[in-house]
């Protein structure tokens, strides 16, 4: 039988290398499993979570680290040409920086975890549960931040490890660019303006996905935040809107979430034929349907004859309620105008239209009403 033969290589070193390679791979599963039975365990059993992230992190790169490593292994009893051989050594270089940057990134996400962890643990024996609950909306939001922020600094130090190590002078491409370069920052400036737009919407907190938000002509649910773009599902036609980040740097949002004070406002008119003693026991009987709800603040509650107005009397009902959120105040608004109207039948008394008064004058100079 013919020896096999590939690229130069016959079937000993292919066999050498493939045998390397399982070797590497079976090494790799048993590391796996010795981690997750012994180590494992044994951080779960101390009282820091830094052991914990450091098996977490390392136990997957871990395997594919040894797998590279086999295979670089094996390649140097392989026959190869000089090209073949130094884009091989590129191609594992790459894995490799590619392995060690996802260890990196997992452990900077984990430890940024755990420090948010730690201070929300110390703020519970000082704070109220409803003030740790906006403390933790605060401190999750700072951290998605910084996460954030980091991976990106990470992504392109890593980019620029990648480039350096396959032999790409970056400071030659730069000097080179010239006018190309200053295309290119023209290019970005609206995409990386769009990228500080999503950090000040963070560190702000002006919003965060989920919220229920006014801005400019649009009012709408947070989907989601973007890298450039933020998208709003409207609440006049649940179809989605995506308005660029920067956008928000320069315009006022206003934010329903988060909000248990809803102020109510409506001044109802009366007919002028209204005597004002059944005025007066319309009002007593307002003030004391509203006042006696829990949720209503006293001192907040305006209940009087306002003005006498051109086509009626005005009767000024404002008050305050104390109410779990948005959604629920548009219900509650709508019940409270149902038990008023109630209130005003009970006592005979009728909404006003708007009248008017209009004076004809005959063709003799006589006026008709």
């Amino acid at each position: 039988m013919e020896d096999i033969s590939l690229y130069g290589n016959g079937a000993s070193e292919l066999g050498s290398f493939a045998l390397v390679v399982a070797a590497s791979f079976i090494i790799a599963l048993i590391v796996r499993g010795f981690v997750k039975k012994h180590l494992e365990n044994l951080a779960k059993n101390t009282s820091t979570k830094v052991d914990d992230l450091l098996v977490e992190g390392l136990l997957g790169p871990a395997v594919w680290l040894i797998i590279v490593l086999g295979v670089k292994v094996g390649k140097d009893g392989l026959v190869l040409s000089d090209v073949a051989a130094v884009w091989f050594e590129r191609v594992l270089t790459i894995l490799s920086i590619a392995i060690l940057f996802t260890v990196v990134v997992r452990f900077f996400k984990g430890i940024v975890a755990i420090i948010a962890e730690n201070y929300l643990k110390r703020l519970s024996a000082e704070l109220t549960e409803e003030e740790l609950l906006e403390r933790r909306r605060s401190v999750d939001r700072v951290t998605r931040q910084i996460t954030e922020v980091g991976n990106m600094l990470l992504f392109i130090l890593a980019a620029l490890t990648l480039l350096t190590n396959m032999g790409v002078d970056v400071k030659a491409i730069w000097a080179s660019l010239g006018i190309g370069g200053i295309a290119i920052v023209v290019a970005v400036k609206d995409p990386l303006t769009n990228v500080v737009g999503r950090l000040y919407i963070f560190s702000t907190g002006i919003f965060d996905e989920g919220h229920f938000i006014e801005f400019d002509k649009w009012s709408g649910t947070v989907k989601r935040i973007g890298v450039f773009r933020t998208s709003l599902e409207l609440f006049s036609d649940m179809t989605t809107l995506t308005i660029p980040n920067a956008a928000f740097i320069q315009k006022p949002v206003k934010n329903y979430f988060g909000r248990t004070k809803f102020m109510y406002k409506w001044d109802l008119d009366l007919p002028y034929e209204t005597e004002a003693g059944r005025v007066d026991e319309l009002v007593s009987a307002l003030k004391e349907h509203v006042l006696s709800k829990p949720e209503v603040n006293g001192a907040s509650t305006w209940i009087y004859l306002a003005k006498l107005g051109e086509h009626s009397k005005v009767v000024r009902v404002w008050f305050q309620a104390n109410l779990p959120d948005w959604a629920t105040s548009l219900h509650y608004g709508s019940q409270a105008l149902g038990e008023i109207q109630d209130i005003f039948s009970k006592h005979g008394v009728s909404f006003a239209f708007p009248t008017q008064t209009v004076h004809l004058e005959g063709v003799n100079g006589e006026g008709k009403k």
